[in-house]
């Protein structure tokens, strides 16, 4: 008898499996792939009290910490320079004739001294008379005279703009005084700016090659808003306001021997506490006034844990401080569910939702 018949159904069969099934398979794999990214992607778990999405047979490795009680610190330092404050625009506030300049250029002046003296006369009408005969005779009467005294109002070099007997006016700038006094100053990050919102009104300056820390004062944040001077290799060069940049701005103490383009670290006491329940920075999810931790449960089974809305304080980058949401001793996952790696943004930046903020260098700050 003749078995030829069985070989030639193998071989259709393996044909069919080539051609249909596992093309088939293979497409039907692609799909639940691919529904399954687009449910990580855009629909993720937002909502408070959900578990834990943790890759199986990854729970084993997973970390958790303790909430723990002790001391946070709130040190904020940024690199800066010594610059000379900006020069000052003398005005006059009389219109008039300029009767006398009572400085040289470059005279040393201080606070309170006089720079000019502006004269404004208004003529006057004469006298008129008319005697019994009919004659009619005009007395001159003196000129009006109005007088104002320029003052300097800062200490420093001054430049007069007006020589004697020049027209002058309400508002016209008279003279400039470049002060002697300097201020320290630093570009703020955005990470930084969020810590520095209850920042006091000093700070500690650390001069590079300079004398021993010492405090500043009048300590302002904001977006640069005048010039300042800075000394180069090739003399004085100006740094102008941009309206973007955020700067912090601490006038030095004129007991203070510095000079202009000196570099200096800016430390900022922007608060501590004591005694307070303290997490790590990577164990949650968002850094300021508000975020979420996953709290472990009593069982310690990690794939459970339970996504936690918390009340922040204080951060000093490091670790950050729970006012409300835990207790001390609880567990928690040492790292944001997949998130235990480094994100990458925008340099110095946040995102909208201060979930992340990232460095000079676009990394994540954990």
């Amino acid at each position: 008898m003749s078995s030829a018949p069985v070989p030639i159904l193998i071989v259709i069969m393996e044909d069919a499996l080539k051609r249909f099934v596992w093309p088939a398979l293979k497409a039907l794999i692609a799909v639940i792939v691919a529904a399954a990214l687009v449910k990580i992607a855009f629909f993720p778990s937002q909502k408070t009290g959900a578990t834990a999405d943790i890759t199986p047979g990854y729970s084993a490795s997973v970390k958790t910490v303790s909430v723990t009680t002790g001391t946070i610190a709130n040190t904020v330092e940024i690199k800066g320079r010594v610059v000379q404050d900006a020069s000052v625009d003398v005005q006059a506030d009389l219109a008039g004739v300029v009767d006398s300049v009572a400085v040289e250029k470059d005279q040393q002046v201080n606070a309170g001294e006089p720079l000019l003296y502006i004269k404004h006369s208004e003529p006057q009408s004469p006298i008129t008379r008319t005697d019994e005969q009919g004659n009619v005779t005009q007395t001159p009467v003196a000129d009006k005279v109005t007088w104002s005294t320029i003052y300097a109002p800062v200490s420093g070099t001054v430049t007069p703009k007006v020589i004697k007997q020049q027209d002058t006016g309400v508002g016209v700038v008279v003279a400039t005084i470049a002060p002697s006094s300097y201020s320290a100053t630093g570009t703020v990050s955005a990470a930084q700016q969020y810590r520095l919102t209850n920042a006091p009104t000093t700070a500690t300056l650390t001069m590079e090659g300079g004398p021993s820390p010492f405090q500043c004062s009048n300590l302002k944040i904001g977006t640069k808003t005048a010039a300042s001077t800075t000394a180069g290799g090739e003399g004085q060069t100006t740094t102008s306001a941009d309206g973007t940049s955020v700067e912090i701005r601490c006038a030095v103490p004129a007991d203070q021997k510095v000079f202009a383009g000196m570099s200096t670290t800016i430390s900022v006491d922007a608060g501590s506490a004591s005694d307070t329940l303290v997490v790590p920075a990577t164990a949650v999810e968002g850094k300021i006034g508000s975020g979420f931790v996953w709290l472990v449960p009593d069982s310690g089974d990690v794939s459970k844990a339970v996504k936690t809305a918390v009340t922040l304080g204080i951060t000093d980058g490091t670790n950050i401080q729970v006012t409300d949401g835990l207790k001390a001793d609880q567990k928690i996952l040492q790292f944001v569910p997949n998130k235990d790696t480094q994100r990458t943004g925008t340099p110095d930046t946040c995102e909208q939702d201060n979930s992340a903020c990232y460095d000079s260098n676009g990394k994540e700050i954990l």
